[in-house]
């Protein structure tokens, strides 16, 4: 499923663009999506509005959450926003990565992560569409 940014915009009805981010709901699935800019550059400010599009999208109802995008970086106050804010509104995360690196050196750095319970806030990587969302319907 590859996703043509510049024509996003024409096929969702509620589309938020942020900085760094395309995010809406999926309505077919009920999961949001979110397909970052390559070789975005996130801070803590891109961070608050994209959990404030999240927050829009879900209406007051927890839902899964798809992301996709080659990162460039995130800075250390960004991953916090992240890592308070999402479970408020997010069921489980389904990471798309296929770089052994960033999907061992991702696990590593949720597993030091204290704040957030994975037994409530389920974070996966995967390297297929299909099973991150065969894996994301379980949360809708």
């Amino acid at each position: 499923m590859l996703y043509d940014l510049s024509n996003l915009k024409e096929k969702i009805k509620d589309l938020s663009i942020t900085r760094t981010a395309h995010i809406w709901l999926d309505e077919n699935e009920g999961i949001v999506m979110a397909i970052y800019t390559p070789g975005a550059e996130e801070t803590l400010e891109d961070a608050e509005m994209n959990i404030a599009a999240v927050e829009k999208i879900c209406k007051n109802k927890k839902r899964p959450i798809f992301i996709k995008g080659p990162h460039k970086s995130m800075t250390r106050e960004a991953r916090i926003c992240y890592t308070e804010k999402a479970p408020l509104f997010l069921s489980a995360t389904a990471i798309i990565s296929n770089s052994s690196f960033v999907k061992i050196l991702g696990s590593f750095l949720l597993a030091l992560n204290k704040n957030i319970n994975h037994d409530n806030f389920p974070i996966q990587f995967f390297k297929s569409e299909e099973e991150a969302f065969q894996w994301l319907r379980k949360y809708v």
